[in-house]
């Protein structure tokens, strides 16, 4: 995996650095004032990898650190078989098999506690889609809870009611019952017919209230036995509720049990880290494992508790659908089991976390070369013998292992020393381009020697010595200046770790190279280039020696949000929001430029013109080399329009020839309209040969076709129907970035001016014909490339 882009939040003064993304080649630097934030980027980075934080991370609003990083995945990185799909819902099979790249999020929860997990879109949707479902039943279930017990409530009385219908009609039926008895004994006593017809017909209507009241009572038992099957599937579910309820009171009383624990072991941890003794050590010691161990016991209850409480809920929601319990409990029982084999987010991010490069912050003097290490330290693995990391550097760099120095042959041992020797000197004085003098290189060497008897208790044992050389001297490393300790430190570093790079690695650089001459700056930037296929390397610098100006696009900005107060939070810029960077952060490729253009001879005795700015003068030194005009004409940048007044002036009083090209725009004319009056005097003739405006071109990207401007400055496809100054401005894209790419792409594709379309051409061959006309000394003939 190779790591793309980071998302920063809630570390030091960056609250929310929003996504940046690295630079494609492996080199990306971070540049910007004192207290920008900078270091912070690459501290976050490291505490990414490496899951640590210091409390002075912690910002004063409370606030705990999110860091999100996006990992390419490249040929042989197989996410079905890091994750193990059978890990993930059916869902997102698909959705995961297509990703080309993986985003993970280390969050903390305090300054000790945190959590590496996934954080691809699909993913937490479908995680989120889940908990939205259960806080969806668990909301269902309390507002259940209360309409199951008024729903009992007024059962219970409708039953009440109900019953005491049953024994009405029963006291009816009864009563009828009696009547009936009465009748047939009278109807048995009548001797007379009319009595007996009368008797008859009293009974037939007894009998017809009887069958009326049976039937009325038949009715009430069955509503009587429906309302108790209604009240007995309320109290089923009334009492599942209740149970989910206590088990759900159970488990948030365990979850603060567990953060009650968890704060007591942060204590003890604390308490441990300002022991002042070891009894003391051991005492708290103790008592940090007894309580690791009950908070392990409290955080099993809490998944115990959790699976209990899932379970409830699915037969719970099932119950409240109408299902019966002994359905809905074997259902809830087959989506649990399910779902138990999901892993969790976290569990997601742990299993991608063992895929992704090695985070290694390189630290200036924390592994300068020692003046000697015995041979058995090395071997051994020692790592607190002095000057053991860069010994084991320097024997990797070597290509040495424990099998070396067991050549029995003495003579033989040292010609294959020596032989290293060459090898090592030789790479290492590729990239160290430095003189001691004139022309003496220094030269890295090592000796295998022995402890003679002046040392007693290590006596014959084998020792490493170490040596920087020149003609004149040997001497051990520490003997030497700061600045040559640090570079071979670098050097021995970064070519160790790529050289061991089993497993990618980002190497995280903060200020290399503060004690370096401007030259062994340079230095640096190419042993960034020569190993930039086999690391990735970030670093901050102040200085333009280690920017490549032809390639910005390494470049991330880093900068307060308010300038002036530097306790404003931190916006990181990457390379596509440069324009956004104020003129102090982007300094050092100010600078930059500004040691290019130092690197030339500007003015001459005669056809000088000055521009408004470096912008315009690398576009026409650029288009005029095209042009055939290279050498004729010497273009002179102002650093800007405000300032064109004053080289004018200088320029009068070295009663140097030159002439004044501007840009049709407000500005520009202001200062023609004040030349005018202040240096020319008004003189027309003057005036006309000397100041030149190129009338209908606000600036100098107008003057090239939308296609043209489209295909070598935007380098994109894209609709245009503005001027191309007013695309840049309201686009708030960065001029010199797009000049600086401009240049770039001539010089690699080798461009020649008629593979511009004739818009543009016509456009410059006008301009060139203007400034052939202010400056007389420019010969009409020229050679168009």
């Amino acid at each position: 995996m190779k790591i793309t882009a980071f998302h920063i939040m809630n570390y030091r003064s960056i609250v929310n650095s929003g996504i940046c993304y690295l630079s494609p080649d492996n080199i990306t630097s971070l540049i910007g004032q004192n207290e920008s934030g900078k270091t912070s980027v690459l501290e976050a980075l490291r505490s990414f990898y490496e899951g640590q934080i210091t409390d002075d991370v912690l910002r004063s609003d409370q606030s705990f650190p999110e860091i999100t990083c996006t990992f390419l995945l490249e040929e042989g990185d197989r996410l079905d078989e890091i994750v193990d799909f059978r890990l993930l819902p059916a869902d997102l099979h698909e959705a995961m098999g297509s990703k080309h790249e993986i985003s993970l999020k280390r969050k903390w929860t305090n300054a000790r506690s945190n959590a590496i997990l996934i954080a691809e879109p699909e993913v937490l949707a479908f995680y989120g889609s889940l908990e939205n479902k259960r806080q969806e039943m668990d909301l269902r279930i309390a507002r259940s809870f209360q309409e199951l017990v008024q729903q009992t409530e007024h059962s219970a009385r409708e039953l009440q009611a109900s019953e005491k219908a049953v024994q009405d009609a029963r006291h009816t039926l009864n009563s009828l019952h009696a009547r009936l008895e009465d009748t047939m004994r009278v109807l048995n006593k009548s001797k007379k017919p009319d009595e007996r017809i009368a008797a008859e017909q009293e009974n037939e209507t007894i009998r017809q209230h009887m069958a009326d009241a049976e039937s009325d009572l038949k009715n009430r038992l069955g509503q009587v036995e429906m309302e108790k099957a209604a009240i007995q599937s309320l109290a089923e579910k009334l009492n599942a509720c209740k149970q989910f309820n206590e088990i759900a009171a159970q488990l948030n009383a365990v979850a603060e049990e567990a953060k009650v624990k968890s704060g007591l072991i942060l204590d003890a941890e604390h308490q441990y880290e300002l022991c002042s003794s070891d009894r003391e050590s051991r005492l708290i010691g103790r008592r940090l494992e007894q309580l690791r161990i009950s908070r392990q016991q409290v955080v099993n209850t809490l998944k115990d508790l959790n699976e209990n409480l899932s379970i409830k809920r699915k037969a719970l929601d099932r119950l409240l659908d109408g299902k019966n319990i002994k359905d809905a409990e074997s259902e809830a029982d087959r989506e649990h089991e399910i779902e138990k084999n999901y892993a969790t987010i976290e569990e997601l991010g742990l299993r991608l976390f063992k895929h992704v490069p090695m985070f290694e912050f390189f630290e200036d003097f924390s592994s300068l070369l020692p003046n000697k290490i015995d041979l058995e330290d090395l071997l051994n693995e020692n790592t607190r013998a002095e000057g053991y990391k860069a010994a084991r550097n320097f024997l990797c760099v070597a290509g040495l292992n424990a099998d070396f120095f067991r050549e029995k042959n003495h003579r033989i041992l040292k010609q294959k020393i020596e032989n290293l020797n060459s090898e090592i000197t030789i790479d290492f004085q590729d990239y160290w381009r430095q003189n001691v003098g004139k022309n003496d290189k220094i030269r890295i060497n090592f000796e295998l020697e022995h402890y003679d008897y002046t040392q007693p208790e290590k006596s014959g044992k084998p020792y490493l010595e170490f040596w920087i050389k020149d003609k004149q001297e040997r001497l051990y490393p520490k003997q030497r200046s700061r600045g040559v300790r640090w570079f071979l430190s670098f050097y021995l570093e970064l070519k160790a770790t790529a050289k061991e790079n089993t497993r990618n690695r980002v190497m995280l650089i903060d200020e290399p190279g503060l004690s370096l001459h401007a030259r062994a700056q340079e230095d640096v930037l190419k042993v960034f280039e020569d190993l930039k296929d086999n690391l990735q390397i970030i670093y901050c610098t102040h200085s333009p020696n280690l920017i490549d100006i032809q390639k910005l696009y390494r470049i991330m900005a880093v900068q307060r949000a308010k300038d002036a107060d530097e306790k404003s939070e931190t916006i990181v810029l990457d390379a596509r929001s440069l324009h956004e960077a104020s003129a102090d952060t982007l300094s050092p490729i100010y600078s930059l430029m500004g040691t290019r253009l130092n690197d030339r001879q500007f003015i001459f005795p005669k056809n000088n013109l000055i521009v408004e700015d470096t912008i315009t003068y690398y576009y026409l030194d650029a288009m005029s080399r095209l042009y055939g005009y290279e050498g004729l004409v010497h273009f002179i940048p102002a650093s800007g329009p405000e300032n064109i007044p004053m080289m004018a002036n200088i320029l009068f009083g070295w009663k140097i020839d030159f002439g004044l090209l501007t840009m049709d725009n407000p500005v520009c004319n202001h200062v023609v309209e004040f030349l005018q009056a202040t240096t020319f005097f008004r003189n027309d003739e003057a005036v006309n040969r000397k100041i030149q405006s190129l009338q209908g071109f606000t600036g100098i990207e107008d003057l090239f076709s939308t296609i043209d401007f489209k295909r070598f400055i935007l380098q994109q496809r894209i609709g245009i129907t503005v001027k191309n100054t007013e695309f840049i401005e309201s686009n708030n894209l960065s001029r010199l970035i797009l000049a600086t790419d401009f240049c770039t792409k001539l010089q690699k594709e080798g461009t020649h001016f008629n593979d511009f379309d004739e818009e543009s051409r016509r456009n410059f061959e006008k301009l060139f014909q203007i400034i052939q006309n202010m400056l007389e000394q420019v010969p009409v003939q020229h050679s168009i490339n």
